[in-house]
């Protein structure tokens, strides 16, 4: 019988071939894996980070549009360890949705172990210049990149005008207490059978400037205003509050004239003022209190009435000074008060008297007028002088007795140049003070603060896989 002989060599090339392509396909299959897990990471740690920043605090923005992560999330107690939770909680949510092939098996097995956050920052970071960058855009978005505001008539130098009310003042309180000396001398040398004379000075029916008075000059009864009072110790500028890494190197912080001006005009957009309150604020007059900074609307009333009144006094009495007509009108009624007196230096003192009281009256009704919502003048003149001298001694009873005004100076006029003499630190931090008195009063943000407020972070987080793999991570996000 005939034997077949067969060949071998396709089976050993086989074996041969069959293990080094085997060897390929697996370390394809594992690089395929490794890059797919990579992949997977990246995709779904940028979904947890847009998650957590998608938890940004609803009244902040809904109130002020600004968009802060409440690292708190309404506990009052905020932690970075809080965002770190949110974050790993979302990402694993997505890792183990993952459909399963049909073996029931995940090819990717991802699952976030740790994360790590880094160079946070905060609302209140450098003094608030994250506060400023974010209102900075708002203001941008809501009127247009290029918005700059218009620039208001530059009135900055009527705060310098407070210096010179004291000399004003003085000189009143001397001239009144020169001309009472001047009668008691004179009546302590009468024979003790005549009748000392009694000084009749229309000066004396004005009173010195205080608190009491000044209120009810530009507003009348006050007692059905809707003065509030806010507990300020507990605010973010009477605190001490965690600092961040602020802003990073390319963020430029907001500055400068244009700045203040915008900030000036994102703060009558956010906040109440005179005739102008916000309903359901902590304070009825926050512009009030970003510029007296009291936690009493009717303190923060007091200090603003009076300086207007301190800056038109000076303003009336440049204007009395000067005018020939009304200082023989005074001149006059001098004489006639201390006739039954020759003495020069009594009709002296009591027409200086008299012409700085004049001037108070004058600027007593300019209040009322200003809070009445009309306009002054900046230079006093004949045609805008209201309080004719026959009322000097019962002036309070004409304070609503004016002709029409129509000057540029309203209230609001007033309140900002008393806003821009303030610094922008002060304002950031009296603004976030209110935002937090305000924020507080809804519900679930009893313990709101300004300073857990999140801005942008980096993220470092470690990915493992069960099929032995693992991979890091760091991202910045941020709400530029």
């Amino acid at each position: 019988m005939k034997k077949e002989r067969y060949s071998g060599y396709i089976t050993v090339y086989l074996a041969l071939t069959l293990g080094i392509m085997i060897s390929l396909i697996t370390t394809m299959l594992s690089a395929a894996r490794t890059q797919t897990i990579r992949f997977h990471t990246e995709c779904v740690t940028d979904i947890g980070l847009e998650s957590i920043f998608a938890e940004y605090h609803r009244e902040l923005l809904g109130q002020y549009g600004l968009l802060f992560i409440d690292s708190s999330y309404g506990s009052g107690k905020g932690s970075e360890e809080a965002v770190r939770s949110h974050l790993l909680h979302y990402m694993n949510l997505n890792f183990d949705g993952v459909k399963k092939t049909i073996v029931g098996k995940d090819l990717t097995a991802c699952h976030a172990d740790n994360a790590a956050l880094e160079d946070v920052s905060y609302a209140t970071d450098g003094r608030g210049t994250v506060l400023d960058y974010q209102i900075d855009r708002y203001m941008k978005v809501k009127y247009g990149l290029g918005y700059i505001p218009a620039f208001r008539n530059d009135n900055s130098d009527l705060i310098s005008l407070l210096d010179e009310y004291e000399g004003y003042h003085s000189s009143r309180i001397s001239a009144q207490e020169t001309a009472n000396a001047i009668v008691d001398d004179y009546n302590s040398k009468l024979p003790k059978d005549q009748k000392p004379f009694s000084l009749s000075n229309p000066a004396e029916s004005v009173e010195d400037l205080s608190e009491s008075n000044v209120l009810y000059y530009a507003l009348g009864e006050t007692s059905t205003y809707p003065f509030r009072e806010t507990d300020v110790n507990s605010l973010i500028s009477h605190r001490s509050y965690m600092e961040g890494a602020g802003l990073r190197e390319w963020q430029e912080a907001p500055q400068g004239l244009d700045f203040k001006l915008l900030m000036i005009d994102y703060i009558y957009d956010k906040c109440g003022y005179y005739k102008h309150e916000k309903p359901d604020s902590a304070l009825s007059y926050e512009v009030e209190y970003l510029i007296e900074g009291n936690g009493s609307d009717m303190e923060n009333m007091e200090k603003i009435a009076e300086k207007i009144f301190m800056i038109r006094y000076v303003v009336n009495m440049t204007y009395l000074l000067s005018n020939s007509a009304k200082k023989e009108e005074v001149e006059a009624l001098a004489i006639a008060a201390t006739a039954a007196i020759g003495i020069p230096a009594l009709a002296e003192a009591v027409e200086y008297s008299i012409l700085l009281a004049w001037g108070y009256a004058e600027t007593a009704k300019d209040l009322r007028i200003l809070y009445d919502g009309h306009g002054l003048d900046l230079i006093k003149t004949d045609a805008t002088w209201n309080t004719p001298l026959e009322q000097l001694t019962a002036f309070k009873n004409y304070l609503s007795v004016y002709n029409p005004p129509s000057g540029p100076m309203d209230y609001k006029a007033f309140l900002d140049v008393f806003l821009f003499s303030k610094s922008i630190e002060t304002l950031n931090f009296r603004l976030m003070d209110i935002m937090e008195s305000d924020i507080r009063k809804t519900s679930g943000n009893s313990g709101f603060k300004m300073d857990e407020q999140i801005y942008q972070l980096y993220a470092d987080i470690n990915v493992s896989s069960r099929y032995g793999y693992g991979c890091s991570i760091k991202r910045f996000y941020s709400y530029e």
